[in-house]
């Protein structure tokens, strides 16, 4: 057996024993909301909206790999087996891994850069969008079950400001008052390089990535009005937040699965039946938008000439 179906066995092995331990199982209230969505109309929203999620994602992908006439099917397939291994590794390093190694040698130098400016580009959206719903919820009041001092509230966003500026500013920051030979290699991983191709590269990462963000937050959005929630700019609001604590907040959670559920029911507070509602709810988000996509990813990896 080859090694590449050995990986990918494990790590579907992997999503699977997570899935068969999550909470959710044993919690009756909120399996039961799981099986009845409130709103189906909503939930058909979170469903349809994932195959222009796979696509955005493609095209930020082959934007930066694909050689004049590729398929997109290829890089598809590339985004997809990505996702697998993205669920089983730290910080979902194994996407970029994945990714990789599916391109030619000549390529993989260029694959890692795109990754790296795709990861970018989103991470800044999921910052500057987190850092603009913190201070939404101060600006206009906005309910939160998380009570904290003003002046904690203040700190918390000035430095939530900050590190989103740090972040966009990355890319000139990495070059100011380094070796030569430092301004080459960061060059080829991260295209910081000083010409107008690298900055159209970054400007069309930072759009697709924006447009992304756009696509899977209303999916998320969705989802919770499914589950009978209010489909507003608050629930946009706490979602921000949400995606934000998930990146910034070490986890040991591979799969990511059942973070997110943490994060919400925490800033959010949810009493009475909306607390099972909003766990089906978050629980339904990582089934449609990660689960799906990596067993897809999965079966592409054992099929090959898929």
């Amino acid at each position: 057996m080859r090694f590449r179906y050995i990986v990918t066995a494990a790590a579907l092995a992997y999503i699977a024993w997570m899935l068969a331990h999550h909470g959710i199982w044993s919690d009756g209230a909120a399996l039961s909301k799981l099986m009845q969505p409130a709103a189906p109309v909503f939930f058909a929203g979170l469903v349809l909206g994932l195959p222009l999620n796979i696509a955005l994602e493609t095209a930020k992908w082959r934007a930066m790999t694909a050689t004049p006439g590729a398929p997109w099917s290829k890089s598809a397939r590339e985004v997809l087996i990505g996702t697998t291994f993205a669920l089983v590794t730290p910080n979902r390093i194994g996407d970029a891994a994945a990714r990789v190694a599916l391109l030619p040698a000549s390529q993989r130098a260029q694959g890692a850069t795109a990754w790296a400016v795709g990861a970018w580009a989103q991470a800044g959206w999921t910052w500057t969008l987190g850092t603009a719903a913190w201070w939404a919820y101060t600006w206009f009041d906005w309910a939160s079950g998380v009570e904290l001092p003003t002046e904690t509230v203040s700190i918390i966003g000035g430095a939530l400001i900050v590190a989103t500026l740090v972040w966009w500013a990355l890319p000139s920051l990495l070059q100011m008052r380094l070796p030569r030979r430092w301004h080459d290699r960061l060059a080829k991983r991260w295209g910081t390089v000083k010409t107008e191709e690298a900055k159209n590269h970054r400007g069309n990462q930072i759009v697709l990535s924006g447009l992304r963000y756009a696509v899977f937050a209303t999916q998320f959005a969705c989802a919770v009005a499914a589950w009978g929630g209010a489909f507003s700019w608050e629930t946009y609001g706490t979602i921000a937040v949400v995606y934000l604590g998930n990146m910034v907040v070490p986890t040991a959670a591979l799969a990511e699965l059942g973070v997110r559920e943490a994060l919400i029911v925490a800033w959010a507070q949810p009493v009475g039946d909306a607390l099972p509602a909003l766990v089906a709810a978050t629980f339904a988000v990582w089934v449609v938008n990660l689960g799906l996509p990596a067993l897809v990813g999965s079966w592409m990896q054992f099929n090959r000439h898929v």
